[in-house]
This record gives C-alpha cells, sequence and structure tokens, in this order.
C-alpha cells in the first residue's frame, strides 16, 4: 500500500513507519466511518418502491377521474378520499405483527398485491359510491404495508452511520412519482377514459410485487439473545414511548402537509390567481433536491437538531403562505420541499435508530398512524377555514406546528438523537 512519506529519506527509520501506519489507519477508520450506501440489496428495495410509488401516484389523479367520468359531486369524492386515511390509520397498530408473521419482504408484496387489487376493482366502478369508497381504503391498507415494510427493510440493508440519507433516497423514489406518474396518466385519461389509467396502475403494481421476489430476507429476524434473569425484562411499549415527540411531530406535520395541498388552490383562486401547478413543482423540485443533498449532512450532525430545524421551516412556510398570500406561490412551495426534505427522513431515522429489526415495523405502523391522524384533522380544519378564511388557518396551522416541533427537545427525543450511530 503506498505510505505518505515524513520527509525523512531513510524509509528504516521507526519514525516514519510509525507516522506512515497512523495516517493508514485514520484512513481506514475514516472509511469505516462512512461506508458505501448503494448495494445490491439498497438498489433492489428503492426499484421496487418505485413501481409502488408509480401505481400509487397514479391516484393522484382519482378526484379528476371520480368527477370527469362519473360526474360525482365534491361531497361524493371527499367520502371516497376520506377511506384511506380512515382504513390506513386503524391498519397502523397491526403492522408491526403483520410483518412479524409474514416477514419484510412477503409484507411488501402485499401492500403492491393490494393496491393492485384496488386498481383492478375501479376498472369496474360505475360511480363515487361505497364499492369505490373501499377501493381507496384498500389503498390506505396498501400504503401502510408498504410504508412500514419498506422503511424497515431499507434500515435492514442501509449502512447504519447512513440511515438518514438511505431512508430519504427511499422517500424520493414515491415522491418522485407524484411529478411522473400524473404526467403520463392524465393524457391516457384524456384520450381514453378512466379506466386505462386503472389498469396501468395495477400493471405498475404487479411489477412492483413481482420485484419484491429480488428483495432480502430480512436480518432482523434474528432476535437479540434474552436477558439474564438477574436483568429486568425489557418492556415492548418502552420504544414507543420514548418516540412519542417524534410521532406528535410527524402527525402534526402531516396536518400541516394536508393544510397546504388541500387549501392552497381554493386560496389561490379566491385571491384571483388561477394556476397553482407552479406550487406544487417548486415544492416537489426544491424536496428532492434536499433529500439528495443533504440527508447525509443529518446523519454526520445529527437527526434531532436537523428535524428540529426541518419542523420550524415547516411552521414558518405554512406561516408564510397565509402571510404573504398565493402571489408567492414558487417561494412558499420551494422552502416548504426543502423543509419536508429535511424533516421527513431525520423524523423516520429517530423513529427506526437504536432498536432492533423485529421492532422497526411495530414503531412505523405507530408513525403512519400518526400522519393519518393528521390527516383525519383536515375535516374539521375546511370548517375553521370557512369561518375565519384561509389565511388565518394558515398562520394557525403553522403556530401550531413550530410548537409541536419544540418537543424534540424533550429528554427522550434527546436521547434518540444520541442513538443515531447506534447498532442496528
Amino acid at each position: 500500500m503506498f505510505r505518505p512519506r515524513s520527509g525523512n529519506p531513510d524509509d528504516g527509520d521507526p519514525d516514519s513507519r510509525a507516522a506512515s501506519s497512523a495516517i493508514d489507519d485514520g484512513a481506514a477508520a475514516s472509511r469505516a466511518a462512512d461506508p458505501p450506501l448503494v448495494s445490491r440489496a439498497f438498489a433492489d428495495v428503492i426499484v421496487a418502491q418505485l413501481f409502488f410509488g408509480f401505481a400509487y401516484s397514479t391516484f393522484v389523479l382519482l378526484p379528476k377521474l371520480l368527477a370527469v367520468a362519473y360526474g360525482a359531486s365534491a361531497r361524493e369524492i371527499g367520502a371516497v378520499m376520506a377511506t384511506f386515511g380512515v382504513l390506513s390509520l386503524a391498519v397502523s397498530p397491526a403492522i408491526g405483527p403483520i410483518a412479524k408473521r409474514l416477514g419484510l419482504r412477503r409484507t411488501m408484496t402485499a401492500g403492491d398485491l393490494v393496491l393492485a387489487v384496488s386498481a383492478i376493482g375501479f376498472m369496474f366502478v360505475q360511480s363515487a359510491g361505497p364499492f369505490a369508497a373501499l377501493l381507496r381504503g384498500l389503498q390506505g391498507i396498501a400504503w401502510a404495508l408498504c410504508f412500514g415494510a419498506g422503511m424497515a427493510l431499507c434500515a435492514e440493508v442501509a449502512p447504519p452511520a447512513r440511515l438518514g440519507q438511505a431512508l430519504g433516497i427511499f422517500g424520493a423514489a414515491s415522491l418522485g412519482m407524484n411529478a411522473v406518474a400524473p404526467v403520463i396518466a392524465e393524457p391516457i385519461a384524456a384520450h381514453f377514459g378512466a379506466r386505462p389509467v386503472f389498469a396501468l396502475a395495477a400493471a405498475a403494481a404487479l411489477v412492483g410485487a413481482r420485484l419484491c421476489r429480488r428483495l432480502p430476507a430480512d436480518t432482523g429476524d434474528k432476535r437479540p439473545p434474552a436477558p439474564a434473569p438477574s436483568e429486568p425484562r425489557p418492556d415492548g411499549w418502552s420504544a414507543v414511548r420514548e418516540r412519542a415527540p417524534v410521532f406528535v411531530v410527524l402527525g402534526v406535520g402531516a396536518l400541516a402537509a394536508g393544510s397546504m395541498f388541500t387549501f392552497v388552490a381554493p386560496f389561490a383562486l379566491s385571491r384571483g390567481v388561477g394556476a397553482v401547478g407552479r406550487f406544487f413543482a417548486a415544492y416537489t423540485l426544491a424536496a428532492l433536491a434536499s433529500r439528495f443533498a443533504l440527508a447525509r449532512f443529518a446523519d454526520r450532525t445529527g437527526h434531532r437538531p436537523v428535524a428540529l430545524t426541518g419542523g420550524v421551516g415547516y411552521g414558518l412556510a405554512v406561516i408564510a403562505m397565509g402571510a404573504l398570500g398565493p402571489a408567492h406561490l414558487v417561494a412558499v412551495g420551494a422552502a416548504f420541499g426543502l423543509a419536508h426534505g429535511i424533516v421527513f427522513p431525520a423524523l423516520m431515522a429517530l423513529v427506526l435508530s437504536g432498536v432492533p429489526g423485529t421492532e422497526r415495523p411495530r414503531l412505523l405502523g405507530w408513525a403512519n398512524g400518526a400522519m393519518n391522524l393528521g390527516i383525519v384533522g383536515l375535516a374539521p380544519l375546511g370548517s375553521v377555514a370557512g369561518a375565519i378564511g384561509y389565511p388565518a388557518v394558515f398562520v394557525a396551522t403553522g403556530a401550531v406546528t413550530l410548537t409541536a416541533a419544540a418537543a424534540l427537545l424533550a429528554p427522550s427525543s434527546t436521547r434518540l438523537g444520541v442513538q443515531r450511530h447506534a447498532n442496528l
């Protein structure tokens, strides 16, 4: 191996050899502390998630398809869309037991298959009635299964020191499809109707299920040794209680995101701004950029302070929407996307750090439940917006988000931030 010279012409000098050895040891330690992220297993997880994300993101157009194809009213569309959050929230506590019974790979496969069944079912829908609501609810179950199993499997194959970056890329696989799938599906719906779009979503989900067969087997099934009789037996709920501040931030963050995505368009229309696409474009591009550029920074700096910073940015962006109005959609969208790209991987790393693989699906079930609970809060928030106006709702929601971010200063979340490089 090449050894840097100390400047001494005598290669046999002990001091020279000692200095060179120290340099080599430091370089080796640096490489060990910064292991490569990309592996065959990691790539397989991301590719499988891309296909699930495409199928799932195709249904971003569902409200429009229901209105155009079946003449659904706003109330009917709202009822259909709400079942996603209801059933996803209901199944969240069962994600841990399901993943333990089936394994992460089979659980993720099941999520793809449930999504495919839902998409095929939509090909036979005749109205925005109970059948459509049930099928949308199945998509909520599919999301919960793939979110819990996919995130846990990503954590299995990623180096512990790069967990935040790995989870950021995993989330980006779905986030990117939010932009790609509608662009492909909307012209198809315009020329051929809704059913070919549903068939495309079903095909993508089935391909995703097939790709799940290439995913690695669970390593988290190797349970840690049982404690000695003299040692206290660990409490299965202690990890959930310790992460309560993180779940609070996830739930309030979901409410903040839902308020932005739900109320930006009507708020803009009330101010005479008809085009809001640039807000979503700026949000998506900024979120993807920060996922790839800053997630590694979070691994090195600490997930807790980065999550706190991102949470504060989240709240400020929502307040800015109410204070500045739709005249600054691009700037606010970019700021919101930047904050989202920072906070989500850091929060997920706080959820998953320092626990054995067998406990991750349970914690991710709680995380998914917290986010869905936040989304359910949009129903009363809509009534409040009708009473006091959109600007006040944005400012109030942003203030609540800022307050919730302070929960990450709690002692339990401080311990989580210290454990970011614990043995996973």
